[in-house]
């Protein structure tokens, strides 16, 4: 083996996830390398839909209108949305989603939207500008041992020709997906619950323009009694994911080549001479599993390594893009000295709580009328418990140490006013309404101030030079940003750099606290002497 290269960070992975923290790394300043085992990137179109607060993320980081423009091609024809039900596709007919699509439409205000771009499509464009900006992108390189010796992780790589190599970096994220070979290692259990459905994805390619008859759906349930499963829309003409229900007990993925996945994809949509091309396909199934503990020295799990359950609202993927954005600011400020280690523990403090409540969202959209918020005389409990789109992304609360002990309900507000542990709320503030204040925030930290105030750029000042964290002060227009956040004239919300309120005045924040606020934060000395004696459950 090589002598071992040193780097700041190695991310196991190059998928969504791992491709995503690769990126937010490079707009930290953090160097990096990535691996993936895999020489080239997955064909089936696994997560369709990049939700809105995904969107904010790589808005924030300057791919918000490359990743626009893909979107804008996805569909070929017609548009995303709607759900089927039906013994075949050509008897199915359209179910009333009226509850979601109002609770869609009545989404939080954001500078960004959700963009139908299937995961297929997404991450070639992720891997391309990380290429762009300088990443270490390494593909056909699989991660085949490490070793966490306190002050750093031994790695050991094997590239696609046998070639080994060592690699020495101060943190490992593992972004390796659900069979995630670095958790294993690190043996770490988790919360699981067993599947509902088994399933084969058959992606294809068939044109069924004609049959639909320009009509168009997300989903459609079929309900035959020879196949049952699911049709999914990739391009919403010739391109189309069928999700083949099957018993495990009796079969596996190699019971269903190619020619049995056409003749079932001919019964689904329930025309026996349809041209069918199977282009790729794969077992998957519905079971649940959010990890035990998200980090283990100087590893950290992220993604599907972290936490998997059922595609039901599109959360799982969406969810590790999140936990890849929560994750990266906190290794950027302890790398570069202004943050202390503790502040790491408030990773798996704020993500796994997260992943527990999207788990539990995609488990009650089991039943797929119950999915799609339809009535039905055994669903009213199940849809009692179901949380619109906007809770579980963008509403959430991060607790902080003060709320700590209050129910699993307080960690979503009902309306984004600049709470602590909240997103902060979305506001133009040009008039051409292009620059958003979620556009103030990272890669530092922010002030967001209710009008002008001295007294907070004095203090900012300050804080800056005795912390050495980066801290821009804006003032925004009083009477708008105080009837959005309930601030009072000239009081200010305290910003991390991933948009999230770490404190606001009337609850402890003034200038004269904002240093040792900041250094509590982030688990800085509050003298060069003496540690800051406050529990990092974070903010």
């Amino acid at each position: 083996m090589s002598t071992a290269q040193h780097v700041p960070v190695l991310i196991a992975g190059g998928g969504m996830v791992g491709l995503s923290a690769a990126l937010l790394l490079e707009y930290h300043s953090v160097p990096y390398v990535l691996v993936e085992r895999r020489t080239a990137m997955s064909v089936l179109p696994r997560s369709r839909g990049l939700h809105t607060r995904s969107a904010e993320i790589y808005r924030q980081i300057g791919a918000g209108p490359r990743l626009e423009q893909v979107a804008a091609t996805a569909l070929a024809k017609g548009q995303f949305g709607g759900a089927w039900q039906g013994s075949v596709l050509t008897d199915a007919q359209p179910l009333d989603i009226s509850r979601v699509a109002a609770a869609m439409a009545a989404a939080d205000p954001s500078p960004s939207r959700f963009l139908f771009l299937p995961q297929v499509l997404l991450e070639p464009v992720l891997a391309d500008l990380a290429r762009n900006r300088g990443g270490d992108l390494r593909f056909g390189v699989e991660l085949t041992g490490f070793r966490d010796d306190g002050d750093g992780v031994c790695a050991e790589l094997r590239a696609a020709d046998g070639v080994s190599t060592r690699l020495r970096a101060d943190y490992l994220v593992a972004a390796d997906g659900a069979g995630s070979t670095v958790r294993r290692a690190l043996g770490i259990g988790g919360w699981e619950l067993p599947p509902t459905h088994h399933l084969i994805n058959v992606f294809a390619r068939t044109d069924l323009t004609g049959i639909l008859h320009g009509q168009s759906f997300s989903q459609c349930e079929i309900t035959g009694e020879r196949v049952r499963g699911l049709v999914l829309s990739k391009n919403n003409t010739d391109e189309w994911s069928f999700h083949i229900e099957y018993d495990p007990n009796d079969e596996t993925v190699a019971d269903y080549p190619e020619q049995r996945c056409a003749e079932l994809i001919r019964e689904m949509v329930g025309v026996p001479g349809l041209e069918v091309e199977v282009l790729a396909r794969s077992a998957w199934d519905t079971g649940v599993f959010v990890a035990d503990d998200y980090r283990r020295g100087r590893v950290f799990l992220a993604g599907d390594a972290a936490h998997r359950h059922a595609p039901w609202g599109g959360f799982n993927g969406n969810t590790g893009i999140a936990d890849a954005h929560n994750l990266t600011w906190k290794l950027a400020a302890v790398l570069s000295g202004v943050a202390g280690p503790a502040l790491l523990d408030s990773y798996v403090a704020e993500r796994r709580p997260r992943a527990l409540v999207a788990a539990e969202q995609a488990r009650l959209g089991t039943d797929f009328r119950t999915r799609y918020g339809i009535e039905t005389p055994d669903n009213a409990e199940d849809l009692a418990k179901r949380l619109d789109i906007g809770e579980v992304m963008v509403r959430y609360r991060y607790r902080s140490t003060a709320v700590a002990a209050e129910s699993t309900a307080s960690l979503h507000v009902g309306e984004l006013k600049g709470q602590n542990g909240t997103r902060i709320p979305h506001l133009w503030i040009d008039a051409a309404e292009t620059v958003s204040t979620l556009d103030l925030c990272g890669p530092g930290f922010a002030l967001l101030v209710a009008g002008t105030s001295a007294a907070w750029r004095d203090a900012a000042a300050r804080a800056q030079r005795d912390t050495g964290i980066e801290l821009a002060v804006h003032a925004l227009p009083r009477d708008q940003w105080t009837a959005r956040t309930d601030l009072p004239p000239g009081g200010a919300l305290l910003v991390r750099p991933d948009m999230h309120v770490a404190a606001r005045s009337e609850t402890g924040l003034t200038p004269a606290t904002l240093t040792d606020t900041l250094r509590a934060i982030t688990g800085l000395a509050a003298k060069a002497d003496a540690a800051v004696a406050v529990p990092m459950q974070s903010f």
